[in-house]
């Protein structure tokens, strides 16, 4: 018998209801702006990197709430086997934020959420 598949959406609702409790002063509203402010989080409470501990579930609930802003700003969806990945944005063949989310805690603002995600924006077509 097969696991079921992780669901990435109730993983970025999830991470946000944590969040609401240990950071109440952090907007996740999965709006644009809110991947700015939760770069600033971040490198507020985590940089310089390796200077503090991040969890495994930390990058999850990271990555899938970018996914997720990701996803409501220009479509797309979570990969439909259940590999963390996102699929169906135009000509962007598959973007991984929950691997961007780790490197930006392993590189510091180097590897910006901020940036990744207008990156995305600059190459995904208009909805």
């Amino acid at each position: 018998m097969s696991s079921p598949l992780f669901d990435y959406r109730k993983e970025a609702e999830t991470f946000v209801g944590v969040m609401k409790d240990i950071a109440p002063e952090l907007k996740l509203d999965f709006s644009p702006d809110s991947v700015s402010a939760l770069e600033a989080f971040i490198s507020k409470n985590f940089d310089p990197p390796g200077s503090k501990y991040f969890g495994n579930s930390l990058i999850a609930g990271v990555g899938c709430y970018v996914g997720e802003v990701v996803i409501r700003a220009v479509g797309g969806r979570w990969n439909e086997q259940g590999l963390a990945e996102i699929n169906g944005i135009g000509e962007i063949k598959a973007l991984f934020p929950i691997q961007k989310a780790l490197k930006r805690f392993k590189n510091g603002p180097v590897d910006s959420l901020a940036h990744y995600y207008g990156t995305v924006l600059k190459y995904a077509p208009k909805k």
